[in-house]
């Protein structure tokens, strides 16, 4: 079940809802989605989010989108106020027009981007009395732009979404892929991606889970390092220096191809101690694409599993990183 989100840190990924008070229309008329458009385009901008997708429905919303800076519950005000404000006012409604809090789910990363962007997009067709019978024949979503780029606009990111493409579906042309995986979901409904999600709105892997739990909990990471800073108080250099140095090797060779146990290290430390997504640890890394990161960290998983030396000197490193004072954390 989706809940009130608090948690904010720079770069964090939610899938956002807002439902109207007491499941009360929060449109009546083509004027108000035009309105409740025009006011997510100008938080958007306001905001500095990245949105990869939204939908309006009659009487809920839907967004998938990334915060570069923690600000969402600024945003979330900013934009469901003043459409609800203007609503008042133009339909003579006074009283509250949604629930009392936004709700969402608090996503890992890009890996999860298409599989909640096909979510977002399907729910025209998913209601009781469908919208339209193709999510291109709903004009009051993001996936218009997805279909057909004449139709796109410039202040939504499809060029992230697309970039989290994997070959799902074949073919060399995200965009066309993107749109095939959609499509399949038509006739063959696909699950309910935050039926998976930890405590009902954490959709991760174990680790993401973990971290932010501990984050939650004010708790040290492990008792072998009770100065453990929380969640994103570490940029990706300062980690990838320390690794670099703590194996004799230079900075610049995590860009290098290889498999080399220290640049697997940088990218395992990273995933833990930092917000950089998937994407931007592949680029630091020399990487073609962000599912190369997980190969690196699960070799480090299989060899702590196999070797306690190995877990000791992953201990002595985030030994050495705790002596590093990081920059400003993340607030909630």
């Amino acid at each position: 079940m989706a809940r009130p989100l608090r948690i904010e840190y720079a770069g964090a990924v939610y899938h956002i809802t807002a439902r109207g008070n007491a499941r009360q229309e929060i449109v009546i008329e083509d004027g108000d989605r035009r309105r409740l458009e025009e006011g997510l385009a100008r938080t958007v901008v306001r905001y500095g989010w990245e949105l990869l997708a939204f939908v309006f429905m009659t009487n809920h919303l839907h967004l998938l989108l990334r915060t570069p800076q923690p600000n969402l519950s600024a945003g979330m005000q900013y934009f469901l106020s003043g459409y609800a404000n203007w609503f008042a006012r133009r339909h003579q409604r006074p009283g509250h027009l949604f629930q009392s809090r936004f709700k969402g789910h608090l996503i890992e990363d890009e890996s999860y981007f298409w599989e909640v962007g096909r979510y977002v997009h399907l729910n025209p067709l998913r209601t009781r009395r469908p919208l339209a019978d193709h999510p291109r024949d709903w004009p009051w979503s993001s996936y218009r732009g997805y279909a057909r780029r004449r139709d796109r606009v410039d202040w939504v990111a499809y060029d992230a979404l697309l970039s989290a493409w994997h070959g799902q579906t074949g073919g060399p042309d995200p965009a066309r892929a993107y749109r095939k995986f959609v499509e399949a979901g038509i006739e063959r409904r696909p699950e309910n991606p935050f039926r998976r999600a930890a405590f009902g709105w954490l959709l991760g892997s174990d680790e993401f889970v973990d971290r932010l739990r501990r984050r939650l909990a004010g708790e040290p990471s492990r008792p072998a390092v009770p100065q453990q800073r929380r969640l994103s108080s570490f940029t990706t250099e300062q980690v990838f220096q320390a690794v670099a140095d703590f194996y004799g090797v230079a900075r610049e060779s995590f860009s290098v191809r290889g498999g080399a146990t220290p640049r697997a290290v940088a990218a395992w430390l990273a995933r833990r101690l930092t917000t950089a997504t998937l994407g931007e640890l592949a680029e630091n890394l020399g990487l073609t694409h962000y599912a190369s990161v997980s190969n690196l960290t699960r070799k480090v998983d299989r060899q702590r599993a196999a070797s306690q030396s190995f877990q000791r000197e992953l201990q002595r490193l985030e030994s050495r990183l705790a002596t590093i004072t990081p920059p400003t954390g993340s607030r909630e």
